[in-house]
């Protein structure tokens, strides 16, 4: 089967609560305002298309509560939708009586490569912002579907995540509606396209490469970078619900917040489910990863946690720079409450109380040679 996306989406890439599920802040039902002949048509086609659809649990639930009950207006479509094979990825939702639906509990990239190979027609994903970066991480999809809304939102999931691999695509096709919707279809292109031959005069010289590099090394200095997450959060979230995980969520802020400004750190900005800091010194850093890890106990979570001192690129309130890259990259060797440091920060830090158990030589996704790795521990 093909695996195929579509998704509604705000110009700012927004693609939370189109429709009547909740928004943090109250701003749902962008999607439900805007409307026309040709985006009814292009929709019904998107679900007469389905041979099969997939789902994670919140927006599952969203689809269970309204389609087997659908008015009368749209029960013809109601029906269709109840007869189709329907898939829901959770590890905590029970048994369903929707007609046809079953619920996969394993390995993500084994349960859809088994429906993909079984079948033929189109699997199609709707919403399920958390499951859609799964997939796309494991190079699952092969075609996306996006509605892209006349509204700029300002707040909510975003369809395409922070340090999302580098994909190229292939446009399909395009339309606009009457109310301004832009409809695009891509899918997957595994070559790298070949350049225009007009490209070529926009090539910049070696000189002007280095004036550039000049003006921005302005603003680079040597920080230390500490990233943040909680682990299992999309395990957690199905359990809690919306409202209840939002709840968690904004303790956890106000937590890592006090933390941060407790230990001298400048919080730069909350990631979804943890947060990205920036100290002037490794050990203040590694003194506020130990606290932030004990302070999520205490709300019942485990995060883990990550540390690098290097040059970073200071964008105004933001950072980048190859110093957060590597400490992004880190973040995948941490387990459950562990702050992991690489070898910059274990040699630069202070205090006969911290200890650091080696975990070895690893390759960082995107980064050059091998990180010498440590756990960093409070006696």
């Amino acid at each position: 089967m093909k695996l195929v996306v579509v998704e509604f989406m705000t110009l700012d890439g927004v693609m939370e609560a189109p429709g009547y599920e909740e928004h943090r802040t109250g701003r749902h039902g962008w999607a439900m305002e805007v409307g026309d002949p040709e985006l009814q048509k292009f929709n019904s086609a998107q679900v007469r298309g389905a041979d099969a659809l997939l789902f994670g649990r919140t927006t599952y639930n969203v689809w269970a509560a309204f389609w087997p009950t659908a008015p009368d207006v749209a029960a013809e479509t109601g029906a269709y939708i109840t007869s189709l094979p329907k898939y829901v990825v959770s590890k905590t939702l029970r048994d369903q009586d929707w007609a046809n639906t079953h619920v996969l509990r394993g390995d993500l990239e084994a349960e859809v490569r088994r429906i993909k190979d079984g079948g033929e027609g189109n699997l199609v994903v709707y919403g399920s912002a958390d499951l859609v970066g799964g997939l796309l991480e494991l190079d699952l999809v092969d075609e996306l579907r996006i509605l892209i809304f006349p509204v700029i939102l300002g707040s909510g999931k975003r369809l395409f995540r922070d340090e999302t691999e580098l994909r190229r695509l292939r446009l399909l096709s395009s339309a606009v509606t009457s109310s301004g919707v832009v409809i695009v279809t891509y899918e997957r292109q595994p070559d790298r396209p070949a350049p225009d031959a007009g490209a070529w005069a926009f090539t910049w010289t070696d000189d002007q490469v280095e004036s550039f590099r000049a003006a921005e090394d302005i603003d680079r200095v040597l920080a230390t970078v500490l990233f943040t997450d909680i682990v299992d959060s999309t395990v957690r979230a199905a359990a809690l619900g919306d409202r209840e995980w939002r709840r968690l969520l904004d303790r956890h802020d106000e937590a890592a917040r006090a933390e941060v400004k407790r230990w001298h750190g400048d919080l730069v900005k909350s990631t979804g489910d943890g947060i990205l800091a920036r100290f002037d010194g490794p050990t203040r850093a590694l003194r506020c990863g130990l606290a932030l890890c004990a302070a999520a106990r205490r709300l019942g979570i485990e995060i883990r946690v990550s540390i690098h001192t290097g040059e970073i690129q200071v964008r105004g309130d933001d950072i980048g720079g190859i110093g957060v890259h590597i400490a992004s990259r880190v973040l995948s060797s941490a387990g459950n409450g562990q702050v992991v440091v690489t070898r910059t920060v274990r040699d630069l830090a202070t205090g006969i109380d911290l200890e650091f158990t080696p975990l070895g030589a690893v390759a960082l996704r995107g980064v050059p040679g091998e990180w010498e790795l440590f756990a960093a521990t409070q006696r």
